[in-house]
């Protein structure tokens, strides 16, 4: 007999209502992708974009009820929180500048909420909105979608236990360098937000992508990053923001590592990465290949752990759905983390405890942590000197 599943015993899929990811969203398909995977959820509302005809437009596309298409998200509040068949998650995808204050609004309302990274655009948006999923009784997810993948999730079990022994150094990198990123149009107007200084701030690099190299390396770790010494550059012309950072890294422990952030490493198609050295070995994992976990051991012949096959951990089983050569990738790893957090939140609706279906899904914590390094770097490149991180008591 096969017990019925959470969303069976819920009786039905989770409303989701979209404050932005409307047709000229650059991850909006992403997310819609994702959140079908696993068939938990329904888009049933939604403020998608600032421009009305992109609203309406990519509401439609999704067969959104006109009466539920909004142009502004504060009245999707407001009509929502009021409606019987009103929307159970906010899933955040606007500018990071405005995160903030649009998931506390939801969040005190009672409507879970997932967001996009960076969390926020500062620190200070990120210490208040902390504050603010403390006192919610909602649950707050956040997208950095690459902790989704079973080999990443693998990497983190052999950590913790203990198969590369003490961690000793950390090398983290996203370092970007396509045609969309690699320079500015010659138009300032067409400038993307995030190399808008005024939205993005002076530091946007550390968060557009530095943050997935920073999450990755504390998620895989298990340490906090405690103090960092950084060299940030803007490197294109007429760019007005940084669009390199080097970061000398000190983590808990007494690990050190680097972490280097791009947008102008030419020819590099995306260029995440981590490697992890412990005192009997290392790990090494490349989202462009992220069927793979490499382990190397000294005076020993590496071994290429794949996805799907010999003995994985029990968080890669359960983030695997293909067998072993058929390749799942990016959207898979993002659906992921839609499947927890949607179970989650399903759970909370059966008077469940969402913990264990939260236990690896990327936190509001773990957002702060990402502002408090953005921050710290920031200080320490103006003045040249190593910076600790102002972690909260």
């Amino acid at each position: 007999m096969f017990p019925p599943s959470l969303l069976q015993r819920f009786g039905r899929r989770v409303r989701l209502g979209l404050v932005g990811g409307g047709l000229d969203s650059v991850i909006g398909q992403t997310h819609l992708l994702a959140l079908r995977a696993d068939g938990l959820a329904d888009v049933t509302a939604g403020a998608m974009s600032v421009d009305p005809e992109t609203a309406s437009a990519s509401a439609a596309r999704l067969l959104v009820p006109q009466d539920r298409t909004y142009l502004d998200w504060r009245d999707m509040l407001d009509r929502e929180r009021n409606r019987p068949d009103g929307v159970d998650v906010v899933v955040v995808m606007t500018p990071p500048h405005l995160h903030a204050e649009i998931a506390e609004a939801f969040l005190s309302a009672g409507i879970h909420v997932l967001c996009e990274k960076p969390l926020c655009a500062t620190a200070a948006d990120a210490r208040r909105l902390a504050d603010a999923v403390a006192a919610s009784t909602a649950l707050f997810g956040l997208t950095h979608c690459y902790t989704g993948y079973p080999m990443v999730r693998e990497a983190r079990t052999l950590v913790r236990t203990g198969l590369i022994g003490r961690v000793r150094l950390v090398e983290g990198q996203l370092a970007a360098g396509d045609p969309g990123v690699l320079r500015e149009p010659d138009a300032p107007e067409d400038r993307h937000w995030r190399f808008r200084q005024a939205i993005a701030g002076k530091g946007a690099v550390l968060g557009e992508v530095g943050s997935h190299a920073h999450n990755l390396a504390e998620f895989v770790t298990g340490r906090r990053v405690t103090e960092v010494y950084a060299h940030l550059s803007t490197v294109a012309e007429r760019r007005e923001v940084y669009d390199n950072a080097y970061l000398t890294v000190g983590f808990e422990e007494g690990a050190v590592g680097r972490l280097w952030s791009s947008f102008v490493a030419a020819g590099n198609e995306h260029g995440l990465e981590l490697r992890v050295f412990g005192d009997d070995g290392s790990l090494h994992w490349r989202q462009e290949d992220p069927e793979y976990l490499w382990l190397r051991r000294p005076g020993a012949s590496a071994t290429r752990l794949s996805r799907g096959t010999g003995e994985p951990g029990a968080a890669a089983r359960a983030a695997t759905r293909l067998r072993a050569g058929h390749p799942e990738g990016y959207v898979m790893a993002f659906a992921t983390l839609y499947r927890d957090f949607l179970s989650a939140v399903i759970a909370a609706g059966l008077g469940e405890d969402p913990a264990e279906h939260l236990s690896l899904l990327p936190s509001v914590e773990d957002g702060l942590s990402t502002l408090l390094l953005a921050e710290a770097a920031l200080a320490s490149h103006n003045a040249g000197a190593v910076r600790p991180l102002a972690r909260r008591g």
